[in-house]
This record gives structure tokens, C-alpha cells and sequence, in this order.
């Protein structure tokens, strides 16, 4: 009698490997931020804390627009919660989607897959939702080991989408923080240029964010 086939969710040298550059990957992008939510002595001098909180962040439709909305409300108010008749509003489109990053060449199925979150977003002053005063995108992702069975896969989903959720929101924050710090040197330069500035700054090296928005 043959023995039976080893179950698919035995790990692999080559997933092993595969987890472990994700890993090393993750480490070291790790460094390029700051702790998530944790205001800077110079944020504080400048008023930027307060700018930051002053922007109302619009309802953003499914799970996981809702995810990188909570965790953005969070990021820009440090847990205040979301700013009502604020002089800023923050409009979201989010997008999720899942691809295989490392395919067993074997059986043909996907070992670790990758988990993405892209938002695009627009800041408009209140009252004029016809043209933003800025606009830029953030994305993050997460990796998942495919190996799982089915319902602990959609777990794992799940929890890699709220990870890039949370690199998302602090993205958008970093952009943001840029759009107000312009806007506050060109206001000390001259007091009618701080209304034409509009700010497109690049998006930051994506990592693994050090801290994050409590969830249940």
C-alpha cells in the first residue's frame, strides 16, 4: 500500500525561502518610517498636528475602504475621532485586489500571493467639492502563504488587507503633512500664494507602519 500524499499545506524549502526574502523584504522598508500616529516635536511647533485634524475623511464604500478610513481618521486626529464642519474634507476611492506572487511549478497553484490596496484620494476645502486642492494616490501591500485551508485562507486575506490598509493611511497622512508644510512656508512667504499652492508630493517607500489603530 502506498503511503498517502502529504497534505498541501506542508511547507516547502522553496516557500520557505520565498516567506523569508518577504520577511527580510519587510524588515528592512521597516525602518524608513516614523511610529505610526506619533506626533513630532516640530509637528507640534508648527501647528501641523492641528492641520492634520482638521480634515473630515468622507465615508468610503466596502470593508476595506472603510478600513484605510478608519485607520486615516485615526492617523490624522491621533483617536480624537473624525472632525465634523471641518475646514478640509478628504474624498477616497479605494481598490483591493489579490495576485499570485510565487506559483508551485509543480501543481501550477500559487504558493504565496499578494495582497494590494490602492487609493486614490482628493482634499477639498469645505463648501467647494468642485475642485480639489490636492489629489494624489497610496497603496500598500501584504503577503500571504497559500497554504491554507479555505476558511483560515479568507482570514489571512483579510488580516493582510487591513495590514495594507494601515500602510495606506499612513501614506496618505505623509502626503499630506508635505501639502500643509508647503502651504504654510508659502503663506510665510507671501499670505496670498498659500490659497494657489497645490502639492503632488511622491509617494513615501512602502513599509511595514510600527504601530497601529486598535481593532477588535
Amino acid at each position: 500500500m502506498s503511503s498517502p500524499d502529504l497534505p498541501r499545506t506542508a511547507p516547502t524549502r522553496r516557500r520557505l525561502v520565498a516567506l523569508a526574502a518577504v520577511v527580510l523584504l519587510s524588515g528592512l522598508t521597516a525602518g524608513c518610517f516614523r511610529p505610526m500616529y506619533a506626533n513630532s516635536s516640530n509637528e507640534a511647533g508648527t501647528g501641523l498636528s492641528d492641520q492634520l485634524g482638521d480634515v473630515e475623511v468622507v465615508f468610503a464604500p466596502g470593508r476595506v475602504g472603510n478600513e484605510v478610513r478608519n485607520d486615516l481618521i485615526f492617523a490624522l486626529t491621533g483617536g480624537a475621532g473624525n472632525p465634523a464642519g471641518a475646514p478640509y474634507r478628504l474624498v477616497l476611492n479605494v481598490t483591493d485586489n489579490t495576485t499570485s506572487a510565487i506559483i508551485d511549478p509543480v501543481s501550477g497553484l500559487p504558493e504565496v500571493e499578494l495582497i494590494t490596496v490602492d487609493s486614490k484620494w482628493q482634499l477639498f476645502e469645505a463648501g467647494n467639492d468642485k475642485k480639489p486642492v490636492m489629489a494624489s494616490n497610496a497603496y500598500g501591500k501584504a503577503s500571504i502563504d497559500s497554504g491554507y485551508q479555505r476558511f483560515a485562507r479568507a482570514r489571512a486575506i483579510r488580516d493582510a488587507q487591513n495590514r495594507a490598509s494601515t500602510v495606506v493611511a499612513e501614506t496618505i497622512r505623509s502626503q499630506l503633512a508635505v501639502y500643509f508644510s508647503n502651504k504654510t512656508a508659502a503663506a510665510s512667504v507671501s499670505p496670498n500664494a498659500a490659497s494657489t499652492v497645490v502639492t503632488d508630493p511622491s509617494t513615501p517607500i512602502i513599509g511595514t507602519p510600527t504601530s497601529a489603530r486598535p481593532r477588535s
